[in-house]
C-alpha cells in the first residue's frame, strides 16, 4: 500500500490543516470531472480520498502511525477504513468538504427534491414589485443602449438583454396583478 502522506503529498508532521489543504488542491486537480475518462486521474482521486479518509480522522490518523503499511495489520488498509465510495451514504470527503456537510447521495437527493416542489404564486404586492423592477430594468437598458455602442459587440447585447429581460419580467408580473382572486398580502401563505 501506498504512503497515505506521500499520496497526499505533505510530512507526516503535517497538521490538520495542511492536510486538508493538500486534500482540496490534490481532490480539485484530479478529480474525474476534470480529466473526463482519464483512468490514472481517477485512480489517483481514488488514492487521494482514501488517504484523507484515514489522515483526516485523528483516530484513523494515530492508528495508521502505529501500524503504517508495514503489514501489521490484519485487513488492508482499504478495508478497514474503506473505500472512498462505499456505504450507504456512498461516503466521498469531497462532496463532504464542498457540499455542505452532505454526502453525494443527500446532495443529488436534495437537489431532485428542490426540483420538483411546487412554486407558488407570488402575491399582487410581490408582483407589483417585480413590475417596477422589471420596468426600471426596461427602461435602463433602452436608456444606456445608445452608449452601449461604443462596446461592440458586448454592450449592444447587455443593453438588449436587460431590455427583453426586463420586459418579460414585467408582463408576466402583470398576469398576477389582474388574477381575480390572487393574494393582496407579501407574506407566506
Amino acid at each position: 500500500m501506498d504512503d497515505l502522506y506521500a499520496v497526499l503529498g505533505v510530512p507526516k508532521t503535517a497538521t490538520a490543516d495542511e492536510i486538508k489543504k493538500a486534500y482540496r488542491d490534490a481532490a480539485f486537480r484530479y478529480h474525474p470531472d476534470r480529466n473526463g475518462g482519464d483512468a490514472t486521474a481517477e485512480e489517483k482521486f481514488k488514492q487521494i480520498n482514501a488517504a484523507y479518509a484515514v489522515l483526516s480522522d485523528p483516530a484513523k490518523r494515530r492508528d495508521y502511525d502505529l501500524y503504517g503499511s508495514t503489514g501489521q495489520q490484519t485487513r488492508s488498509t482499504n478495508q478497514q477504513y474503506g473505500q472512498w465510495n462505499q456505504g450507504t451514504e456512498g461516503y466521498d470527503p469531497f462532496w463532504e468538504m464542498f457540499g455542505n456537510g452532505r454526502t453525494y447521495n443527500q446532495q443529488s437527493n436534495q437537489t431532485y427534491t428542490w426540483s420538483t416542489q411546487k412554486k407558488r404564486d407570488p402575491s399582487r404586492g410581490e408582483a407589483f414589485s417585480s413590475l417596477l423592477g422589471g420596468a426600471v430594468t426596461c427602461f435602463l437598458g433602452l436608456t444606456f443602449f445608445k452608449i452601449s455602442l461604443i462596446f461592440f459587440p458586448i454592450g449592444p447585447i447587455l443593453s438588449l438583454w436587460a431590455i427583453v429581460g426586463g420586459a418579460s419580467k414585467a408582463l408576466g408580473s402583470i398576469k398576477y396583478i389582474i388574477k381575480p382572486g390572487a393574494k393582496t398580502g407579501g407574506g407566506k401563505e
